[in-house]
C-alpha cells in the first residue's frame, strides 16, 4: 500500500509564509510590485512542479521504477507523422500536437519572468537559463521515475528543445513589452528591470 502526496500544496504554503516574512522583514527595501512579481514567480514554479512532477509515491514503489530516455531530436515530428499516417487527424494525433504545444507554453512564463527578476540578463543568458530549467525538470522526472517515487516519465530531448524555445519566446515577448513601455530593448541592454 502506498500514498500519493502532492507537494504542490506544501510549496504554496511555503510561498505564502515566505511572502509574509518578506513583507515584515523587507518592508522598505523593495517595492511592493517587485515583491508581487517575485511571489507570482514562486507560484508559477509551484504550478510547473504540479504539471511536470505531480504527486510523489510514499513509500517508493519498485514496480513503478523505470528509466526511459528519448535522445532523438525532433522525434515529435516523426511521432506526428506516424499518428497522422495511421489515424489521420484523430484524437491521438491532436493530443500529441496539444502536448507539444503545452511544452512550449510551460516555460514561456519563465522567459517572461527572467528580465523582470534579473537586472543584467542578455538574450543568450536567458536561453541558457531556460535550457537549464528544462534540464532540471527532465532530470528530476528521470531520477524520481528511476527510484519509483513517481509514475514513469520519459527523459525527452524534444522536451528540452521545445521548453527552451518556449522560454526564449517568453523572453522575446518580455523584451517587446519593455520596448513598448519605453524601456531599452532587453536584447541591447541587460533586461527590463530597474
Amino acid at each position: 500500500m502506498f500514498s500519493l502526496v502532492d507537494l504542490t500544496f506544501f510549496g504554496l504554503i511555503g510561498v505564502f509564509l515566505y511572502f509574509l516574512y518578506d513583507v515584515v522583514k523587507n518592508r522598505k527595501r523593495t517595492s511592493l510590485i517587485r515583491k508581487i512579481v517575485f511571489l507570482s514567480f514562486l507560484v508559477y514554479l509551484c504550478a510547473v512542479w504540479h504539471f511536470t512532477i505531480g504527486e510523489i509515491n510514499i513509500p517508493p514503489q519498485r514496480e513503478f521504477a523505470h528509466i526511459d530516455v528519448q535522445f532523438i531530436p525532433f522525434f515529435f515530428v516523426w511521432d506526428w507523422y506516424q499518428m497522422y499516417k495511421h489515424g489521420g487527424t484523430d484524437w491521438f494525433f491532436w493530443n500529441s500536437v496539444k502536448l507539444t504545444f503545452f511544452n512550449v507554453l510551460l516555460l514561456f512564463p519563465f522567459g517572461v519572468y527572467l528580465p523582470l527578476l534579473r537586472k543584467h540578463i542578455t538574450f543568450k543568458r536567458g536561453i541558457v537559463f531556460c535550457f537549464l530549467a528544462s534540464l532540471t525538470i527532465e532530470s528530476l522526472q528521470l531520477a524520481l521515475s528511476a527510484t519509483g517515487l513517481m509514475m514513469p516519465r520519459t527523459f525527452d530531448v524534444d522536451d528540452l528543445m521545445v521548453n527552451t524555445f518556449g522560454g526564449a519566446a517568453g523572453f522575446c515577448f518580455s523584451a517587446l513589452v519593455c520596448r513598448a513601455a519605453g524601456k531599452k530593448s532587453a536584447f541591447e541592454t541587460k533586461g527590463c528591470s530597474r
